[in-house]
């Protein structure tokens, strides 16, 4: 599997523009094979939707690559995860950043990615089994934030969360046609959003029944 993963570092990220030292050097000390079920892991390092458990599949790691890329993540930043899903993201924010509060709406897929997270050593990572549709707030502010699941539009609640001069990722759009964005607070009162690149990721779970709440 460490050839199949430096062949997915030099043959599918770096073409892509993902050079950063510390994204890759990252991206090099997780093995994506940890995260998905034992049947799919001659797919470890294929630039393809991995399925999980239930309808839940892994990012690729090309996205992985650009959302550590584009977000610049510091050692002293507080990161906000909202999808667990398998824990790779969650493993990669938690030894980029000081701490991870990751949030999912499945209870089981916070377990799972809790127990490989184990075996990492990692005791940075706070889980929240929450619904981000509900009425919950999360109790701090963030210097990042990271939705791993497309959404339709823009969340008002978690964009309040970010800290001045902090960063989301998010992806914004219905398919066919979706965009990568990140949303920069420049100001107490004022953030800006700049498009990165068209794609396609699955939608954060519950959109479509939560569409009558206002953020």
């Amino acid at each position: 599997m460490q050839i199949a993963k430096t062949n997915m570092i030099e043959s599918q990220l770096k073409p892509e523009g993902i050079n950063c030292a510390k994204t890759i050097d990252c991206i090099s000390q997780i093995n994506r094979e940890d995260f998905i079920p034992e049947k799919y892991m001659n797919l470890s390092y294929s630039e393809y939707d991995v399925p999980l458990y239930g309808n839940y599949s892994m990012l690729r790691p090309v996205m992985i690559g650009k959302i550590l890329q584009s977000l610049k993540i510091k050692k002293t930043d507080r990161v906000l995860e909202v999808g667990t899903g398998s824990g790779y993201l969650t493993c990669c924010l938690s030894m980029m950043g000081h701490s991870v509060d990751t949030v999912d709406i499945n209870k089981n897929m916070i377990q799972r990615a809790k127990k490989i997270h184990s075996s990492y050593n990692i005791h940075n990572i706070n889980y929240l089994n929450k619904d981000i549709y509900s009425n919950w707030i999360p109790e701090k502010n963030y210097d990042a934030i990271i939705i791993t699941g497309s959404i339709v539009s823009r969340i008002k609640k978690l964009e309040n969360l970010l800290n001045l001069d902090g960063k989301m990722f998010v992806v914004i759009g219905k398919n066919p046609v979706m965009t990568a964005n990140i949303i920069s607070r420049v100001s107490t009162d004022k953030v800006i959003c700049r498009q990165l690149f068209e794609t396609l990721i699955e939608p954060l779970e519950n959109i479509n029944e939560r569409k009558d709440l206002i953020f």
